[in-house]
């Protein structure tokens, strides 16, 4: 097979760029709750900014010893800790209120004082098996396939295609600074056998995860916004309305530790599918329109891409694995 064949089109290199934003956002709505999904699918337009103070803030809430007098009820008082009754009582008197409490989460998050009026104790801090399918989706696989995507297309995916993947990566990132996620480290602490580095990794894993990969949107919003050269008037507007929604964003979807309850299992996939239709679709359309073929003197021809279809690049022997890889996985 020729070269030029085992390049991939603009169609087939999009392919993985959309099943990112879908998948992703399935993934928010089935381990974070649909109203999560959905607003994720909303933010993650201008989300690069809110993704790296996020992350941050996650990395910074996740090494303090301050918890919310919630948490601390639901977590009780070290074991070697004697507590005087009165407080005994009062720590049993809120842990059983927990839930339908209405301030917790506001006080873990920066500026705002907006949030849990509206989720109305729909807060959960339940440890579950599809919590931690989650979290390895969001901070282990994710930013690896996303860094090899990075090194695959740095050079041969558009501007516009370099655009849509950054806003395909935010909505994966943006639910590691939605949910911290910091009573599944107390939980890894508090085993027997892997005890408190096990949580401390968990902790580092978590934020460097989300700080990863919103360097990574940084890095290919402006690569992409210099690729296909945007006007500079564009780019300013664009700046300018990410820092206000990252700002709106926190009174929307606060930081937290804790889930968000959704719809029930099928009523959060079909969420979540929505969600990422939502953001795949008309990021793919935009995608399409700037790799509109040209008339050229050997006809139709793609401006950065030879013209094989997603088969004919598995196909090639002379590609990669991992490169291979990357263009078929989200």
């Amino acid at each position: 097979m020729d070269s030029d064949s085992c390049d991939l089109s603009p169609q087939a290199r999009a392919f993985s760029t959309v099943l990112t934003a879908f998948i992703g956002s399935i993934v928010n709505g089935v381990t974070s709750g649909g109203m999560v999904a959905f607003m994720t699918g909303w933010i993650s337009w201008l989300a690069v900014l809110r993704v790296l103070s996020g992350a941050l803030f996650g990395l910074y809430q996740a090494f303090s010893s301050k918890y919310t007098i919630l948490e601390q009820a639901s977590r009780g008082p070290p074991a070697d800790e004697e507590v005087p009754e009165e407080r005994g009582v009062m720590l049993r008197h809120l842990s059983q209120e927990a839930v339908s409490k209405e301030t917790s989460d506001a006080q873990e998050t920066p500026g705002s004082s907006y949030p849990v009026k509206k989720l109305n104790g729909r807060i959960t801090r339940d440890v579950t098996v599809l919590g931690w399918i989650g979290w390895v989706y969001t901070a282990v696989y994710s930013p690896i396939v996303q860094a090899l995507w990075l090194a695959a297309n740095w050079t041969h995916a558009s501007g516009a295609l370099k655009i849509v993947r950054a806003l395909s990566i935010s909505i994966t990132a943006l639910s590691l600074t939605i949910d911290t996620k910091k009573r599944y480290a107390s939980k890894l602490s508090d085993t027997r056998y892997l005890g408190n580095p096990a949580g401390v990794a968990f902790k580092l894993v978590n934020g460097f995860s989300a700080f990863g990969m919103g360097t990574m949107c940084a890095t290919l919003l402006i690569k992409g916004a210099i690729d296909a050269s945007l006007p500079w008037y564009v780019i300013m507007v664009y700046c300018f309305f990410a820092v206000v929604w990252a700002a709106f964003s926190y009174q929307i979807c606060p930081v937290q530790d804790g889930a968000i309850r959704g719809y029930g299992l099928l009523g959060d996939i079909l969420m979540g599918a929505f969600a990422g239709l939502f953001l795949a679709a008309p990021a793919f359309a935009l995608m399409q329109w700037a790799q509109a073929p040209t008339l050229g003197s050997d006809g139709f021809s793609s401006p950065d891409s030879g013209p094989s279809s997603l088969h004919g690049y598995l196909s090639c022997d002379s590609v990669a694995v991992w490169q291979k890889f990357v263009a078929v996985f989200p």
